[in-house]
């Protein structure tokens, strides 16, 4: 049975639930991407998939409208997929557990994917439908958005003729989004050597904090969880004996860390030590995050006695002062945009695994040179601890464009529909906007989308509302 078959709009709830229904964390898209090829073959659409999944669908103009100027809808097929410890769902293969209470949908223990499942959901209802007026269609449909926008950057647009493109990657309804900040995955490996160690070994483990989105989130300057689980253990390594077993924490470079957790091993007489020392540090914590993230916590179990292969001690606080000493967080507010994060680095993913040791953090800017001179920044402390640094998911900044025709026609449809003014707006998130402005020349683009809170988080919610008013809005907007 559909748990989303009384939500309205019940065209697009059917395809959303459908989504939810397929895999499709970052890397993950082979199922979902088959799933929109064969979407569009079956209603005899023009559609094309490349090497990196991507899906271009077009769709010819409804009855009337042939003349009409072609509109590019755009939104990417993969979610951040993370949950809570406790939910027995494995991401990589099972559904998502919708849930509903006729306001908000969510996922059962696990992200929802809102982000961007409502923008592939409103396009597919958009094509399925034989009686929405709207101009000649060319759909864009990503992959790894959330990694890097990884897609957009292997994109061959060289067919399309569309010069106008709506982005349906917000997450605030009656806002529209005109520019955005570019960006870039930072990775610094460490190579450690590991040694066999006795003692008990111990877990600690940092949680409950909020998490979210490090683009729209990162301003509020919530904690992250890798940075205090490895504040955590140097505090203790300052009056007892560690060794770091293993240290792991996030699941996406984009994504706040709220949950990170390290297994030590110490010589039984020290474990009263130990755990006096994480008590002082959650007190600590608790006290510098009492507003902005007032539910973290820290625990410290015993597992057991063991003899085990640990990260040699030197290598393991060297990659722990590593992480503390990384700039994290806002860094740089903007000028001429008030409440406008200029320049941020969210460190997102840590991991240890044989004999390595590294962090992976997402940076943002929208000035270029600030980009540049960040990554010579994050270069030079991990070079400092003896870090190798690489880069992927290299993306531009989308600039603001004076002239826009399409905005001005949105802007005018939306006074029509709710008598007031959109806010127009700059983000320091990423959108695929820059990447495919950089390909299609003089793109004229907007970004819009209904209501979601706390994105990219186990918290994620959808409001029924904001999504029907969006709807209406867009087949307005290409009526």
């Amino acid at each position: 049975m559909s748990v989303l078959e009384n939500l309205e709009p019940k065209e697009v709830f059917h395809f959303f639930e459908e989504i939810c229904k397929i895999p499709h964390g970052s890397r993950n898209l082979e199922q979902i991407s088959a799933f929109l090829v064969n979407f569009a073959k079956e209603r005899n659409l023009e559609v094309v998939s490349d090497d990196a999944l991507n899906v271009i669908i077009k769709a010819p103009a409804s009855k009337g409208y042939e003349d009409r100027e072609t509109i590019i809808l755009q939104g990417h097929m993969d979610m951040v997929a993370v949950k809570e410890d406790d939910c027995d769902i494995d991401m990589a293969k099972d559904s998502l557990r919708v849930k509903t209470d006729g306001e908000y949908i969510w996922a059962e223990g696990t992200s929802l994917g809102g982000d961007d499942g409502i923008a592939v959901a409103y396009i597919l209802a958009l094509l399925d439908s034989k009686d929405i007026p709207h101009p000649p269609l060319e759909i864009i449909i990503t992959t790894n958005e959330e990694i890097g926008m990884l897609g957009a950057s292997a994109l061959d647009l060289s067919s399309l003729k569309g010069k106008k493109m709506i982005n349906i990657d917000n997450e605030i309804e009656g806002e529209f989004i005109t520019s955005c900040a570019g960006g870039a995955t930072f990775i610094s490996e460490l190579t450690v050597k590991r040694e066999s160690v006795s003692g008990v070994e111990c877990k600690i483990e940092v949680f409950g904090l909020k998490g979210g989105h490090s683009g729209e989130m990162i301003k509020y300057e919530r904690g992250n969880a890798n940075i205090i689980c490895a504040r955590t253990m140097l505090e203790a390594m300052d009056v007892a004996e560690l060794h770091v077993k293993d240290f792991c924490g996030g699941m996406a470079d984009n994504a706040i860390p709220f949950a990170s957790a390290a297994n030590i091993v110490v010589p039984e007489g020290d474990i009263a030590k130990i755990k006096e020392s994480v008590e002082k540090t959650l007190a600590d914590v608790k006290g510098e995050l009492d507003i902005k993230d007032p539910d973290v916590a820290i625990t410290f179990t015993e597992v057991g006695k063991t003899t085990t292969e640990c990260i040699d001690k030197k290598d393991a606080e060297r990659f722990l002062k590593m992480i503390i000493t990384l700039p994290n967080g806002p860094l740089a507010m903007s000028a001429a945009v008030e409440g406008l994060v200029e320049t941020s680095v969210n460190l997102g993913i840590v991991e240890t695994s044989g004999d390595k040791a590294k962090t992976v953090q997402l940076l943002r800017s929208s000035v270029e040179s600030s980009k540049a001179f960040l990554v010579k920044k994050l270069k030079t402390v991990a070079e400092a601890f003896g870090g190798e640094t690489s880069m992927e998911g290299i993306y531009p900044g989308w600039k603001y464009v004076c002239d826009s025709q399409l905005r001005d026609h949105m802007v005018d449809v939306y006074k029509k529909m709710y008598g007031k003014e959109p806010v127009l707006h700059a983000i320091h998130a990423g959108l695929e906007c820059g990447i495919i402005s950089n390909k299609i020349k003089d793109l004229d683009c907007i970004s819009i989308g209904p209501d979601m809170a706390d994105i990219h988080s186990t918290k994620e919610r959808l409001s029924v509302k904001s999504a029907k008013n969006v709807w209406e809005y867009l087949k307005a907007v290409l009526a």
